[in-house]
């Protein structure tokens, strides 16, 4: 019953895989990179990149503001003036003023800003680039990886399908009288063995679907059908064309290139102090206000009024003919405007040497990214060599394990054919099968490793985005 019950799940499994949605690795890749997150970062840090990279951001633009100020008083005087207004005085005042400022010279730093925007573009480009460039090998490779499990598990389920035939070959044969219960029972054991070993292989095969997924952005548990299989075509590259195309396309160099732009422009800038910087000033200004006071008015005929006394004799007054006035309560308007146009120089004659330290720590610094500018390339140089006698010699493993597969097939073959004859032992028979076994599971493993060693020399090469035509450009 349990060996039904085995049979009826590899069965419903195998049904359940025929509805499945097909998947070849330029759809995984495709979905990969509209879904993966770090991908999606990435094109926003484009966006942000892209917007900073103006003239308005580099200074170029004049500066525009606009100044208002709106002032109320009440005030209650009894003045000492008498030209001053008594009583309550309401005051409103409205001042307005707009202005702009130009750059006129300043060392040509806004002109050195603006590349520099152009060139943390750029640098965003490039760091979108290696995203992408990493999310798709890391596709390819988790595609590969589902492959080798869905081979490996082909070879466990053959493994045990050639082992539950072989059971039921020598329980038949002890009902016929040739065989003995250690046979039955070893043939038995040999059976359970492998099925274990096919369950342990799906539930392998099932985790590199969802580690796949995971990479995909997609749902966990969503299982597929690969439309493509693990194979190898041998390919030959020679390491003077690989070393020439890296240098000019690996996006790591590409990268430091731009950095090291960044940095010699952080030199012109730390320069630009050197330079007076000129301004122009323009505007206008102009207020409105408004006083509500208790005003003196003429109400009539002039009278005379004591103003002192001649040498301080109250017998000889000094008079002065006014008017008559009374306080009159009223509110009076008034306004103002007008323009002007400033130019203005600052230039630091002397700071503390804080000018030529700055440009001596950038000039450092300009260095320091050519240092490893150079290691870089050393450092690709070596990952480079080493890639390709690893491909290499990958290639010709490749090239044993398909011969040593066809002769464990053959052998398999004919063994089987021998223990039904009686010619060869089941036990002789269990090591032919596990030969053939190991073969099959080593060719897949070694074709696995030889196209992921590929991957790494196109990466390396600055092809792996270009292949797939996923390199970010601007519009």
């Amino acid at each position: 019953m349990k060996y039904l019950f085995i049979s009826v799940t590899l069965l419903f499994s195998h049904l359940a895989s025929r509805a499945q949605e097909s998947l070849s690795l330029a759809q995984a890749i495709e979905r990969g990179l509209q879904n993966n997150f770090d991908v999606q970062i990435q094109k926003l840090e484009i966006d942000i990149a892209r917007g900073n990279n103006t003239w308005g951001i580099a200074g170029a633009l004049p500066a525009i503001n606009l100044n208002a100020n709106q002032n109320n008083n009440i005030t209650y005087r009894k003045p000492a003036n008498p030209f001053a207004v008594p009583g309550q005085n309401i005051s409103d005042n409205l001042t307005g003023q707009l202005d702009a400022q130009f750059v006129l010279f300043d060392g040509f730093f806004i002109r050195v800003s603006k590349r520099r925007l152009e060139q943390l573009e750029d640098l965003s480009y490039g760091n979108a680039t290696l995203v992408i460039e990493s999310t798709i090998q890391a596709i390819i490779l988790g595609y590969y990886q589902a492959l080798l499990e869905r081979e490996r598990t082909e070879v466990r389920r053959r493994v045990m399908d050639f082992s539950r035939e072989r059971f039921g070959w020598v329980k038949l044969r002890k009902e016929l009288g040739g065989a003995i219960t250690f046979d039955v029972l070893q043939a038995q054991n040999d059976y359970l063995t492998d099925s274990t070993n096919y369950l342990l292989q799906e539930q392998v095969y099932r985790n590199t679907i969802r580690n796949l997924n995971l990479v995909l952005n997609e749902e966990i548990n969503k299982l597929y059908t690969f439309s493509d299989s693990l194979e190898f075509v041998d390919e030959v590259y020679a390491y003077t064309d690989l070393r020439t195309k890296m240098n000019s396309t690996n996006t790591n160099l590409r990268n430091q290139f731009i950095n090291q732009e960044l940095f010699r422009l952080a030199t012109r800038t730390a320069m630009a102090d050197r330079y007076p910087t000129i301004l122009l000033n323009l505007g206008a200004n102009g207020s409105v206000e408004r006083l509500n006071a208790n005003f003196g008015s003429n109400t009539g005929e002039p009278v005379n009024v004591t103003v002192g006394f001649v040498n301080g004799d109250p017998a000889v007054p000094v008079t002065n003919s006014v008017p008559s006035r009374v306080l009159v309560n009223q509110t009076n308007d008034g306004h103002s405007y007008g323009a002007y146009a400033n130019f203005s120089l600052r230039y630091a004659l002397f700071n503390g040497g804080q000018i030529r330290r700055n440009i001596e720590n950038a000039q450092i610094r300009e260095k320091i990214a050519q240092l490893d500018t150079d290691q870089l390339k050393l450092s690709l140089e070596n990952d480079l060599i080493i890639a390709l006698e690893n491909y290499d010699l990958l290639r010709q493993l490749v090239e044993i394990a398909n011969v040593k597969l066809r002769a464990a097939e053959l052998n398999l073959e004919l063994g089987n054919e021998r223990y039904k004859n009686g010619a060869l032992s089941a036990i002789d028979l269990r090591i032919v099968q596990e030969a053939y076994q190991s073969a099959a599971l080593e060719n897949y493993l070694a074709i696995f490793s030889v196209l992921a060693r590929r991957v790494d020399l196109v990466r390396l090469t600055g092809g792996l985005v270009d292949l797939f035509d996923a390199r970010p450009t601007k519009d």
